[in-house]
């Protein structure tokens, strides 16, 4: 499979930005494309994309999406939707085709809710940290070699969402991750400002205490241009968290090593659940996923290998047992 090394190796390193302990390598491709789809937020303003539960009953671990739009639309792994019975967080990118009504795999990131608050769900600000998204993302890469399914570990979720909340001194009500980026906002905002998009950026190769933690990248700039905050949001909250730690300085070469890595890793190809392939990538210390749609790379995420995989060997249980569990909480 020789176009996967290919589009690693025509991406670029740019000039290091830093803020703190975190520290972003753009990653610039010379000629991207145009976008050829509609991102969640841009579907949901729009009113051509349905976001809802699957029932009335509701079911934990998916939800319902119609796209009335004559355009696919991309949902990154790692959107947090809001509303309905419960917050979720969206477990894979998947690029839903036009004209069509598809379940998608979710896990719940509001522990303490199972009541609606609106019919449907609506888009976040918010977009998953880095570390819930590099967990979630080895127990999803088990699931799909044990049993084919793209479902995570939903207590391993839960642990550390409130994991996160507690360390960050965040009290929440119902145990949603929104709280925490809610609670934090004022500093989080000053990453927000630190750091800006260059000409032909299409990703971000992102550090903590000089440390990989993870890269995420597109084939075109409109797509990064557009979720830019939010992502800079999501890697902030770890930087957060991890502040007063020691930092060790990073240069492009290391970069350059980590794209090498990455272009030679191994991976198992998934139909998606929408339009496309899902690729796992399998390489040294790393995790990650490609969506692969019609020789393109519409979403790469590759983090640090975290070791904290599944530790349940279980897939998903029944709906009406994911149901009778969570209404318990």
């Amino acid at each position: 499979m020789t176009f996967f090394p290919e589009f690693i190796k025509s991406l670029k390193v740019g000039d290091i930005q830093e803020h703190g302990n975190l520290a972003i390598y753009p990653l610039i491709m010379p000629e991207t494309r145009e976008q050829g789809y509609l991102l969640l937020d841009e579907a949901l303003q729009q009113g051509v994309l349905e976001v809802r539960e699957v029932s009335d009953a509701g079911s934990v671990n998916e939800i319902l999406v119609k796209n009335r739009s004559d355009s696919p639309v991309l949902i990154l792994d790692g959107e947090i939707l809001t509303g309905a019975k419960q917050n979720r967080v969206v477990n894979a990118s998947i690029l839903v085709g036009p004209k069509v009504e598809i379940k998608i795999p979710v896990s719940c990131v509001e522990k303490h809710r199972w009541h609606y608050t609106s019919g449907g769900f609506t888009g976040s600000p918010r977009f998953s940290y880095a570390n819930l998204r590099a967990k979630k993302s080895s127990q999803v890469a088990e699931n799909l070699m044990v049993c084919m399914s793209f479902s995570a570990d939903q207590g391993a979720i839960w642990e550390e969402v409130d994991r996160k909340r507690v360390r960050m001194g965040t009290e929440s009500a119902t145990g949603a991750v929104n709280d925490i980026f809610d609670s934090h906002d004022d500093r989080l905002n000053s990453y927000r400002n630190a750091f800006h998009l260059v000409e032909g950026q299409v990703g971000m190769a992102v550090f903590i205490g000089g440390k990989f933690v993870c890269l995420d990248t597109f084939d075109n700039q409109e797509s990064l241009s557009r979720l830019f905050g939010k992502m800079i949001e999501s890697y902030a909250l770890d930087a957060l968290d991890q502040a007063g730690g020691k930092k060790k300085e990073i240069t492009a070469g290391a970069v350059e090593i980590l794209l090498e890595k990455i272009a030679s890793a191994k991976t198992r190809a998934y139909p998606s659940a929408g339009l496309g392939e899902d690729l796992r990538l399998i390489g040294e210390g790393l995790v990650g996923s490609c969506l692969k749609f019609d020789g393109r790379v519409i979403h790469l995420a590759v983090f640090e290998k975290t070791g904290d995989g599944q530790r349940r060997k279980t897939s998903l249980s029944s709906p009406s047992r994911r149901r009778r569990s969570n209404s318990s909480n």
